[in-house]
């Protein structure tokens, strides 16, 4: 059997499929009777310096054209970005009667459901396994390894930029911007990686598992998000002292008929598995009535992990059963009240600076009391840590708006200096 295909982008993941395709062929047409054929290739540059010769693929100046061609059954686009040209050859590709694959997160999250009524319309498909956790074979495992289970729940670490910033503050205890400097210098980050440490990229591809999921139509404006850039040295030593570890999480999950679509910096015990994930990887874990709880690991971005993703759509696309996300009709689509986080219940860390003086810790604990707040440990570090002292507190179970309402009235404190801060725990996971 041959696969005609179209690339378009070739940046490092269009260069890493093109690599593989190169280097395998004949493994592709020994294993699976498969041989994919590069029709056409299309990106800004031409001559701009690639792991392959250029010169053995068609080149398309214009990739809208290479769409076109039609010889050509599938189009990979690899160029990213939620709007745009991207968009733009995701819908020609599918009004012409042609099959997407995508590693594009960011536009299938928010034009996600658009893209998917007219991939249905025409009866073609979309294939976007590299967009979430490259490394990490996760939409295929909800498609096709989970159909007689119901999933209650899937959280992770989504975002492998994040991690390893994390990870490094933690052990070399160093600060976020010399951490972050290093994941650049290692390639783990962008110049501008505003996305990842936003949560921004956690975000989107918590939003395609839960879709995919649950069966679901949210948008990503249901999707509450908070990075790590108020993490401080400071806070992951005083987690580490109460035995917890600070890992960026997106959790996604139904109870009491209620959907929680969150990413946010999280407090998880040390000897928990996900506290064991550690740098660049990723972890999702899919909690159903039947499996009990599946961990899977891996890398969830790069050259290779990404392009191994890519062409296992490739390979597998006409195998591949449409379902939930991927081919609900417009009036099939699922729709469910969610939980904000107002509402949510939950245990908290949380950090002040006050002044060092007589009746202050009163003050503070007054309003704690007037929201029914209850405190289970408290204590207070010593001036090395800046020219305040820091209060650190960890509450029983709460609700995050009595939180809320009592830090507002906290910080208008004449004593308390700067932001108060405060960091969810998540001792079930």
């Amino acid at each position: 059997m041959e696969l005609n295909i179209g690339i378009i982008g070739l940046g490092t993941v269009g260069s890493g499929v093109i690599e593989s395709i190169e280097k395998n062929k004949n493994l592709f047409l020994k294993k699976y009777n498969i041989k994919i054929n590069i029709c056409g290739v299309s990106a800004k540059n031409k001559r701009k310096k690639r792991s392959f010769n250029i010169n053995r693929y068609k080149w398309y100046k214009n990739p809208l054209d290479l769409i076109n061609n039609p010889s050509i059954e599938i189009i990979v686009e690899l160029i990213g970005g939620d709007s745009g040209l991207p968009l733009d050859i995701a819908i020609k590709t599918l009004t012409n009667k042609k099959n997407l694959i995508t590693a594009n997160k960011a536009m299938m999250a928010i034009h996600g459901k658009k893209l998917i009524d007219i991939a249905f319309k025409n009866s073609v498909n979309i294939n976007y396994e590299a967009s979430v956790a490259g490394g990490i074979p996760i939409i295929n495992m909800l498609e096709n390894s989970l159909l007689s289970d119901k999933v209650n729940l899937i959280y992770g670490i989504l975002n492998g930029t994040s991690n390893y910033i994390l990870t490094q503050m933690r052990e070399k205890k160093i600060s976020f911007d010399t951490a972050l400097k290093e994941a650049q210098n290692l390639g783990f980050a962008e110049l501008d990686p505003f996305d990842d440490i936003s949560g921004n990229d956690a975000a989107y591809k918590l939003l395609l598992l839960s879709n995919l999921t649950f069966g679901l139509v949210s948008e990503i404006k249901d999707v509450y998000v908070e990075g790590i850039t108020e993490i401080e040295s400071i806070d992951l030593e005083m987690a580490n002292k109460l035995g917890y570890s600070i890992i960026l999480l997106g959790i996604a999950g139904i109870k009491n008929k209620l959907l929680q679509l969150r990413v946010h910096p999280c407090l998880v015990n040390n000897n928990s598995i996900i506290a064991k994930v550690k740098n660049e990887l990723n972890t999702v874990i899919i909690e159903g009535d039947l499996t009990d709880k599946i961990v899977v690991v891996g890398k969830g971005a790069g050259k290779n992990p990404t392009a191994s993703a890519v062409l296992s759509d490739i390979i597998g696309y006409r195998k591949i059963k449409k379902r939930n996300l991927l081919s609900n009709k417009k009036n099939t689509y699922l729709k469910i009240k969610k939980l904000t986080m107002a509402d949510r219940k939950g245990k908290f860390y949380i950090r002040m600076s006050v002044v060092d003086s007589p009746g202050v810790l009163a003050d503070i604990t007054a309003f704690f009391k007037r929201q029914k707040i209850s405190i289970s440990t408290m204590f207070q570090l010593e001036k090395k840590y800046s020219k305040y002292v820091q209060l650190i507190f960890v509450t029983h179970l709460i609700n995050e708006k009595q939180l809320i309402l009592a830090i507002k009235k906290i910080e208008k404190l004449a004593k308390v200096k700067n932001k108060v801060k405060f960091i969810r725990i998540e001792n079930s996971l």
